[in-house]
């Protein structure tokens, strides 16, 4: 008592040394939870993208769910810009390149003729000194023999990282032979002119622009924005379509493809809109017509 009155600092010490010790003892305990459960603490989950001539699966686009007992399913929407500005996230876009080239490996498997399987990485990771060396560390250390079916996804908050830099990190994907892709193009937030310059493989059209290709007010402008687009050049894929008539007209604006949303009504049969790898590979596919 006497030394804490002398050092009241040590009280201070010793209480933060206890609440780490439980914050520790916590999360050990969590952990343990997660993994009686039986359920994975991270969890992949593909949607299809479709041709718009014949609305069957020629792409997949990847999610990583976590899992947890305190906070349950945890969707990418709600972590990855939080985790982007992380070393965490840089960790957690390793694992999920690991994890989609287990999924090409297995689509190429059982047969299935896809273009690509995208997965999401950070904006930032553009920043690296040497992105070419790093995504072929990944690929190499992995013996991964398929870069061609292997898509980066990038979020359009890569528009606002250094340009030049974002510029010949994706330029030198194609030295890899993986494919690039943008989200969110469109939005209101999203300028875009940079992508004159950045020279993505595949640009995928927010929901909102998705939403308004068939407006009878913003068709027209709607059309006039993919045809700019494709002159970058650049591959089109619509997130978010409702319905058939959008699906029509997306592919008389020669779209690469589309991804259904949750709302979609229309005469088409699509799977589940993020759903488990093995009910994704035993979808029928445009090849199979």
């Amino acid at each position: 008592m006497e030394e804490l009155e002398k050092n009241p600092d040590s009280k201070v010490e010793q209480e933060a040394e206890s609440t780490n010790d439980a914050a520790q003892e916590n999360k050990a305990r969590f952990i343990k939870m997660t993994l009686d459960s039986g359920v994975a603490p991270i969890e992949i989950r593909f949607s299809q993208i479709n041709s718009c001539y014949r609305k069957l699966p020629v792409a997949y686009r990847s999610y990583t769910y976590i899992n947890s007992v305190v906070e349950g399913i945890i969707s990418p929407e709600k972590y990855s810009y939080a985790a982007d500005e992380t070393e965490t996230g840089i960790r957690l876009a390793r694992y999920n390149i690991r994890e989609a080239m287990k999924a090409i490996e297995k689509f190429i498997i059982a047969g299935r003729k896809i273009e690509f399987v995208s997965v999401r990485v950070p904006a930032k990771w553009v920043l690296e000194t040497d992105f070419y060396s790093v995504i072929k560390e990944i690929i190499n250390d992995y013996g991964f023999n398929f870069p061609d079916k292997l898509c980066l996804e990038f979020p359009r908050t890569v528009l606002f990282e250094d340009k030049e830099k974002a510029r010949m990190a994706i330029l030198s994907m194609k030295l890899l032979k993986v494919k690039t892709m943008m989200t969110g193009c469109g939005a209101e937030d999203c300028p875009i002119t940079p992508l004159i310059n950045l020279p993505f493989d595949y640009l995928c059209l927010d929901s909102f622009v998705t939403t308004l290709s068939d407006s009878r007010d913003k068709g027209t402008t709607i059309a006039a924005l993919l045809a700019f687009l494709r002159g970058l050049p650049a591959d089109i894929i619509a997130d978010g379509v409702y319905n058939d008539d959008q699906i029509t007209a997306l592919s008389r604006t020669d779209c690469f493809g589309y991804i259904p949303s949750s709302g979609y009504k229309g005469d088409v049969t699509h799977g589940r809109l993020r759903m488990p790898l093995d009910e994704a590979i035993a979808q029928r596919e445009e090849e199979e017509y």
